[in-house]
């Protein structure tokens, strides 16, 4: 009995040994499975000065207000939204903003300009009060170019084909490709085919509660503004703005293949600081397994500002 004992202390003592092994392996190896994914480094954030972005509420009071928006100082870079709040109308402030944009200072990886065009469904209720007859195909022709929807917005009825049913994503698909060229033909804009269209996916807007019908709209837009000028499009690149939980909800799980995996991402975090838009910029997640985040937006008071790597430093992400 007391032999065996022994062996059992013997045997509990190997045993606690190699834990002790493992233990130190293991407490060797955590730190590099849990390793962030690389950023930047030797980079003086008090000094990078952030880009920023506005809208139609820069030259019209929102609704219910008295004061427009302003515009911030001397901003790094700017994005400039063509809507005037909703998808398919013109925002009065483009003369205004585009001006806006001479004054910017560069020293971003992101462009002196760009733009960003609302995206929602034109059939929910809140929308009908702004729109009450908004644009919709009725066909998958828009502007003598025939759309090909892909199989996954296929009904059951029409397959990819919209006749004008409300709730079809075959139609949903070709009214975001509408959309997005109606964007990119807006009088005023600087050489549309020449600068990033962001297309913004937020609760501002209202959406269906069928996710895919959302996405068909998202990729319609994302399709016409990347498909080449020669084959109907309007040959420029884009990416998607949104916040972590207005995309879930709005969007939720891809489709496998969707082309909104992997685009640019630029993210909105609200009221906080450049610290922490900074902190989001190198650390969040993005919103699709493959994407890519490029600018953070933060809420300054009353200015939307944007946080981007600076020049020369796009190469160290990953």
């Amino acid at each position: 009995m007391r032999r065996r004992l022994r062996i059992q202390v013997i045997l509990l003592g190997a045993i606690a040994v190699l834990a002790g092994v493992v233990g130190v392996q293991l407490a060797i190896a955590a730190p590099e499975a849990a390793r962030p994914r690389p950023t930047p480094t030797a980079i003086d954030w008090d000094a990078v000065r952030p880009g920023a972005d506005a809208s139609w509420p820069s030259c019209t009071p929102p609704h219910g207000a008295t004061r427009t928006m302003p515009l911030a100082d001397r901003p790094a870079f700017v994005v400039v939204g063509v809507n005037d709040g909703l998808p398919g109308t013109t925002s009065a402030c483009i003369e205004r903003e585009l001006a806006w944009a001479d004054a910017t200072t560069g020293g971003s990886s992101q462009p002196r300009l760009a733009y960003y065009v609302m995206a929602a469904d034109p059939w929910t209720a809140p929308e009908r009060k702004w729109v009450p007859h908004p644009f919709w195909p009725a066909s998958n022709a828009v502007g003598g170019v025939a759309v090909a929807v892909p199989a996954a917005f296929a009904s059951d009825a029409h397959g990819t084909t919209c006749v004008g049913g409300h709730a079809e994503r075959a139609c949903a698909y070709v009214y975001g490709w509408a959309m997005a060229q109606h964007a990119a033909s807006i009088p005023g804009l600087r050489s549309p085919a020449r600068h990033r269209f962001w297309v913004d996916v937020e609760a501002e807007r209202t959406w269906s509660d069928d996710q895919r019908f959302n996405q068909a709209v998202v990729e319609g837009m994302v399709a016409a503004f990347t498909t080449p000028v020669d084959r109907g499009g309007v040959g420029t690149t884009t990416g998607v703005y949104s916040d972590h939980g207005e995309w879930s909800r709005i969007i939720g799980r891809l489709r496998n293949g969707s082309p909104l995996d992997g685009l640019d991402e630029w993210i909105a975090i609200g009221r906080t600081t450049k610290a922490k838009a900074v902190d989001a910029l190198l650390h969040d997640w993005p919103l699709t397994a493959n994407g890519r985040i490029r600018m953070v937006q933060w809420l300054d008071g009353r200015i939307d500002r944007d946080i981007a790597l600076p020049a020369g430093a796009e190469a160290a992400t990953p």
